[in-house]
């Protein structure tokens, strides 16, 4: 499916499945990434999930200024969502282990980036991507618990995030054909949210591998 057919696919899929079709390699190649391969494997160490909390910080570090901003814009409604805050749940998670936070400079990312394509399609294409990434605590949570002792009040908030509902209450706010004008630029935001964060990824695995 091209990009260009995904406002007339909306119409008879839905926002989600378009999302889900237009970004399904880039999604595929987020969760191979070598970097997060540890997660999933027997003897992960505390050094190797750091490296993985640090690349996420770093992007939502990046992205969420302008995601919270669009979303105070955007909408005067949400329902039931609610957006929170990772960047922050990160940085916690990362001086329980014994990290500092660090963020990235003002510019990292070769690609051009969520918050330059435009305003209401832009911050449900991020959303998709970000509130996804977000179910895959419900697997990586229990190995990092069971792994590395942590919990959700101590190492692994942000893993823990997938226990609040909010996939379901964002899949209800998409969930309706007002938002059809919209879906071509939520795909293209949304792809550029992937490609966001496998730069981030790229970025703590070539640290990993030089250290």
């Amino acid at each position: 499916m091209s990009m260009a057919s995904a406002s007339v696919s909306f119409s008879h899929a839905g926002l989600r499945a378009t999302l889900r079709d237009e970004t399904s390699e880039l999604h595929r190649r987020v969760e191979r990434h070598p970097l997060l391969s540890p997660l999933l494997k027997p003897g992960l160490t505390h050094r190797n999930y750091a490296l993985v909390l640090k690349a996420f910080h770093a992007f939502y570090v990046s992205l969420e200024p302008w995601l919270q901003s669009a979303l105070q814009c955007e909408w005067a409604d949400w329902g039931l969502y609610q957006y929170q805050c990772r960047a922050t749940l990160l940085a916690r998670d990362l001086r329980d282990l014994g990290y500092r936070p660090t963020s990235p400079p003002a510019r990292p990312l070769p690609c051009e980036s969520p918050g330059e394509l435009g305003a209401r399609g832009s911050v449900m294409g991020a959303l998709y991507v970000l509130e996804g990434a977000t179910q895959g605590g419900s697997v990586i949570a229990p190995r990092v618990s069971r792994e590395l002792n942590l919990s959700p009040d101590f190492g692994a908030r942000y893993f823990h995030l997938y226990a609040d509902q909010c996939w379901d209450d964002f899949l209800a706010l998409i969930a309706t054909t007002s938002l059809l004008p919209y879906s071509r630029r939520a795909v293209l935001s949304a792809r550029q949210t992937f490609l966001t964060l496998q730069v981030h990824l790229d970025h703590w695995h070539q640290v990993a591998q030089r250290s």
